[in-house]
């Protein structure tokens, strides 16, 4: 557990099934974890209200499922939807799934989403197609997921964004404070590079563009 080449299946959560799917992204360490960056990230530090969406334009949105409903195609047979109306204080917008019909079980009424997609008009109605979402439902810490600048991983189906934001916080904290710098501190100095553990940290949890632009150049 004191190495960056051992194995992460002594971190909360990770059993032998998880280990499974993190072999499948190549994460087969806890240094391998350190180095999957995000493919992009989400700025949840102002999330964009429903009344003030603009057609064609993407957008991160939170909001309360108001309705649910699944249907087969009537124009081709076997093909599902799964369809969601979203609501925020400010109005209404939907998020439909084509050929998906597992997500049919995994949205309740009440629960709160976020939703992440480029907005439509389809029929006189604001919509999302197969947009990306994240549940937040019995969670007790949102502090990685909301409120600030989010990263989204690409993951396999049994990985979520929110097990690995947790995860990588935990390498983060054990090993970043112990972690030595190949890169001497004359060269770092010269070039105004961050450090290593402080670059790992912003690339992952960046508090601003600044710092993420930061990060980026020094690794």
């Amino acid at each position: 557990m004191n190495s960056l080449s051992g194995s992460l299946r002594y971190f909360k959560g990770v059993g032998p099934q998880k280990i499974k799917l993190f072999k499948k992204l190549s994460i087969n360490s806890v240094e391998s974890l350190l180095y999957y960056f995000p493919r992009r990230y989400e700025d949840r530090s102002s999330l964009a209200k429903i009344s003030k969406l603009e057609i064609g334009k993407p957008y991160t949105i939170k909001g309360r499922v108001l309705a649910k409903a699944d249907r087969r195609s009537w124009k081709r047979p076997g093909f599902s939807i799964v369809e969601v109306a979203l609501g925020d204080e400010t109005g209404r917008v939907f998020a439909v799934w084509f050929n998906q019909p597992y997500l049919k079980n995994y949205f309740k009424v009440g629960h709160e989403l976020i939703l992440f997609g480029k907005v439509e008009l389809y029929k006189g109605r604001l919509q999302l197609s197969n947009p990306e979402f994240e549940m937040l439902v019995g969670v007790q810490d949102d502090s990685l997921s909301t409120g600030r600048i989010v990263p989204i991983y690409s993951v396999c189906e049994g990985l979520t964004q929110r097990f690995m934001r947790s995860l990588v916080k935990q390498a983060l904290d054990k090993y970043m404070p112990k972690l030595a710098d190949p890169l001497p501190y004359s060269i770092r100095n010269r070039h105004a590079f961050l450090n290593l553990a402080q670059s790992l940290i912003n690339i992952h949890f960046p508090k601003d563009e600044e710092s993420k632009k930061e990060a980026y150049r020094r690794l």
